[in-house]
């Protein structure tokens, strides 16, 4: 903010018009204010702070009227200022009593407010436009455009006596909220607030982390076992330094140990494919030679039940050989089925003529009386 021109009208201890001409004490940079006791210094700062805010700085209640002046001349204060960039004049008119304009005696002046701001037509010409008439809207107006209430006004541009202290012995958080509406910090509270935001979510984010860094190294563990070793130590949550770099290279190390690990356990089992192949030949090797064996054995007991039912006579004819014939070894003469039994039991006697190729002396069939066979020559008979 850039004060102008201050004019004052019947306020405080100056009965008449006077103006203070702003441009010109501050053409050579910084100005003193100075005078006697009561004569009127902290007026101007009253004036200022009416014209901007309505209200006094301290008392509100404050007479700003002066008792020097004639009754026909109102009590006013004209502020022209720069704010925030836009020129304003802020014409402001406390409630009073004055003379009745018809008639004797005094009325009740309302207070007024006038606000205007510096506007150049199309030619390039500047004049005052008015802007609002409104007590609301006019000290919202330059309340927005100061950035700050009458009280921090007051605490901050303009010290009245003895508030100085009160400022200094403030609590923190109206210093805090008063320094920073005075110097526009709100942007580094807004930093401040989107670092602890960030801090609070990259904290959220590594926790999240470490619980997984955690929970997959209790996993790796549990599948790698007893047997699988690593040279490097694996990651704890009392040392947090361990779950970054040095757990990634503890998880490659017990990976190509595993894959080592797959590659001898791939080659013991095709070892043991083999073995196990040739010892299923090996088992049907033997398993065969025993059906043999078994086989051969019990043909050949069967081979020794035939020769022990196989009868043989004493006598032997000339040339004959006196030696056991098996029964599939005998001629087709011999083992032919025999013919049905004669219906009369008459005994008979047997002289049928031997056939071709068996023995001239051989009976096919042995009957319950059978003459007695040539003395010279032997019978073999199965029967």
């Amino acid at each position: 903010m850039r004060l102008h021109r201050l004019t004052l009208q019947a306020f405080g201890p100056f009965a008449g018009t006077h103006t203070v001409d702003f441009d010109a004490l501050t053409a050579d940079g910084l100005f003193l204010l100075h005078g006697d006791t009561g004569a009127g210094k902290s007026t101007l700062f009253t004036a200022i702070c009416f014209a901007l805010y309505g209200e006094p700085p301290v008392d509100r209640e404050l007479m700003l009227r002066s008792h020097h002046a004639s009754d026909n001349l109102l009590t006013q204060v004209t502020l022209d200022a720069t704010v925030a960039g836009r020129r304003l004049l802020i014409d402001r008119v406390p409630q009073q009593k004055r003379p009745k304009r018809n008639g004797t005696g005094d009325t009740l002046q309302k207070a007024e407010t006038r606000l205007s701001r510096w506007t150049a037509d199309s030619l390039g010409q500047g004049h005052w436009e008015p802007s609002s008439k409104s007590h609301q809207e006019a000290g919202k107006e330059i309340k927005d455009l100061l950035g700050m209430s009458r009280t921090q006004f007051c605490q901050v541009v303009l010290l009245p006596q003895n508030e100085f202290t009160k400022f200094l012995y403030a609590a923190a958080p109206q210093r805090r909220e008063l320094l920073g509406k005075l110097f526009h910090t709100d942007r580094y509270a807004f930093i401040e607030r989107w670092l602890n935001d960030h801090s609070r979510t990259v904290q959220k984010s590594r926790d999240a982390a470490r619980d997984e860094v955690l929970h997959l190294a209790s996993r790796i563990h549990q599948a790698a076992g007893p047997s699988l070793k690593s040279q490097h130590d694996a990651p704890t949550p009392d040392e947090p330094h361990t779950l970054t770099r040095p757990a990634l290279t503890w998880a490659r190390d017990l990976t190509q140990a595993s894959q080592a690990d797959a590659v001898k356990t791939h080659n013991d089992a095709e070892t043991a494919r083999k073995n196990q192949l040739a010892h299923q030949e090996l088992e049907n090797d033997t398993r065969e030679l025993h059906q043999r064996q078994t086989a051969h054995a019990a043909a050949r007991a069967h081979l020794d039940r035939l020769n022990e039912q196989t009868p043989t006579t004493s006598r032997s004819c000339p040339g004959a050989v006196n030696r056991p014939v098996a029964r599939s070894n005998w001629p087709p003469c011999c083992t032919q089925s025999p013919p049905p039994a004669p219906t009369t039991p008459t005994p008979k006697t047997l002289n049928a003529t031997p056939a071709p190729g068996c023995c001239p002396n051989t009976r096919r069939f042995r009957p319950t009386t059978s003459p007695r066979p040539d003395s010279s020559c032997a019978t073999t008979s199965p029967y």
